[in-house]
């Protein structure tokens, strides 16, 4: 049974927390890691899919959300970057650079 929606944020955010130290101590296998992240990726899956079928009377909600995450991902990627904490002859660096650009000109050109 779950408990009050503040307790369970805070035990999941303990987990996690728990989760990554072993990560960081190297107590889990790689596999496992891999396990947990698909568990992860299914969960958020199932909150989005809730929290927008709470919302479905507010179609700008879905947007708004879209939004403001991408936001918070593409800050964080740039706090990575100026710490150097990324490779920026990566690949998949050169692949993010591309869609990057694009996004931004997406932004700036009216709808249509």
């Amino acid at each position: 049974m779950l408990n009050s929606p503040d307790a369970n944020v805070r035990a999941m955010r303990a987990l996690c927390d728990e989760i990554s130290a072993a990560i960081a101590r190297r107590d889990l296998p790689v596999e496992r890691v891999t396990d947990l992240k698909r568990a992860v990726d299914e969960t958020r899956m199932r909150l989005w899919a809730s929290m927008e079928a709470a919302k479905s009377d507010d179609p700008s909600w879905v947007q708004e959300f879209w939004l403001h995450r991408a936001a918070e991902v593409c800050q964080s990627m740039v706090e990575h970057l100026e710490r150097g904490e990324l490779d920026r002859g990566s690949p998949r660096a050169g692949a993010l650079r591309a869609i990057a650009a694009r996004l931004a000109t997406s932004l700036a050109s009216p709808p249509g």
